[in-house]
């Protein structure tokens, strides 16, 4: 598929734009503050329904308006179709492909999938769990429409476990039948993700191998280890046996939102031992696996967003990226910079259409 228009009502800081996309690459060039990575988080919503940044919908709303609007011109061999996101503030969310509403956001993620590359992205790895794990379901999300499905359901469990954990822990009546029921399906919802999980993982692992070798010159082994509780006891047995510390401390201790992922080098963790350069091209090589993934899975190639990555990549890693961009392997792609000559100089000879923010606005 391919992003043909896009256009914004009150996201973020665009009052009104309209953009048409007529070729396969696209830059926004402008200067900080311009809202160029708002541009991004736009197409990011017109993939999995939802900002790269926060969580919360009201927050995309143009500062003292109602709502915020978007709409995209998809093209999918040949056909035209209508994408309509509509949030107004204290209501759910809207969203349509060809004037029909959707009822689930299940039915919308992976037709328009994506690749999101963001300049803190390195900090990120190193430091957030929360990042790690997201990184790999936001991947399994748009390939696997039954993952993005069970997800969501552990995750309405869980909240609900939670909230009533908190309840009891400040004194209220303890009801152990209603903590059951919620343990069964937190557990049932948590042994399918930790399946899909483990059976997905080393087709991503090969993908990442691959790409590091690529990027890397085969200078250093790489090993991506899915870390779980649940590798050393059954989900419903776990929530079981931390029962009394759950009450206590008023939350889930354990379980499958405790995953971790651990990225290593040479037998050494990424987020410890590499330089900078390697944590770059580690991180590089697991967003070009993600690609790779998505386009198996899905059997389409997906848009590849790059936020002002030329001010945080060396020239090596800038002219091995621009290669597999200028590739006609390679889908949709979108980039932000701040210098629109870097860009035009760095682009050279590689067909690409310019949007200067400031003469848009």
């Amino acid at each position: 598929m391919l992003v043909r228009s896009l256009k914004l009502h009150n996201f973020k800081s665009h009052e009104n734009l309209y953009l048409e996309f007529s070729g396969r690459i696209s830059v926004f060039t402008g200067k900080n503050g311009s809202g160029k990575t708002n541009l991004l988080d736009a197409l990011h919503h017109t993939s999995l329904l939802r900002s790269a940044f926060h969580r919360q919908d009201s927050l995309n709303i143009r500062f003292n308006e109602a709502f915020y609007r978007l709409e995209s011109q998809v093209e999918e061999d040949a056909r035209v179709q209508k994408l309509v996101i509509l949030c107004e503030r204290e209501k759910k969310k809207q969203v349509s492909w060809n004037g029909k509403n959707l009822e689930r956001i299940s039915d919308h993620v992976g037709k328009l999938p994506l690749v999101l590359i963001l300049p803190d992205e390195p900090f990120q790895m190193n430091e957030s769990a929360d990042w790690r794990r997201s990184a790999i379901d936001n991947v399994f999300s748009q390939a696997m429409p039954d993952y993005l499905l069970h997800l969501s359901r552990f995750k309405h469990f869980l909240g609900q476990r939670n909230a009533l954990l908190k309840y009891f822990s400040e004194g209220r009546r303890y009801d152990a039948q209603l903590l059951d029921a919620l343990d069964e399906n937190v557990a049932e919802e948590s042994a399918l993700l930790f399946e899909m999980r483990q059976a997905r993982l080393p087709e991503l692992q090969a993908l990442l191998e691959e790409e590091y070798q690529t990027i890397s010159s085969g200078k250093e082994k790489i090993e991506m280890r899915y870390e779980s509780q649940l590798k050393d006891m059954p989900a419903a047995a776990l929530l079981h046996s931390r029962r009394q510390q759950d009450l206590e401390a008023g939350r889930s201790t354990a379980g499958l939102q405790r995953d971790d992922y651990e990225y290593s080098m040479n037998g050494n963790a990424v987020r410890k031992f590499a330089s900078q350069g390697q944590q770059k091209s580690f991180l590089l090589a697991f967003k070009l696996a993600q690609y790779r993934f998505l386009e198996r899975m899905l059997g389409k190639k997906p848009a590849l967003l790059l936020d002002d990555i030329f001010d945080k990549l060396d020239e090596e890693r800038i002219r091995s990226l621009l290669g597999r961009i200028a590739s006609d392997n390679m889908g949709q792609v979108f980039i932000t910079d701040a210098r629109e000559e870097r860009s035009r100089d760095l682009l050279k000879g590689i067909p690409c259409e310019i949007f200067p923010l400031t003469e848009l606005q």
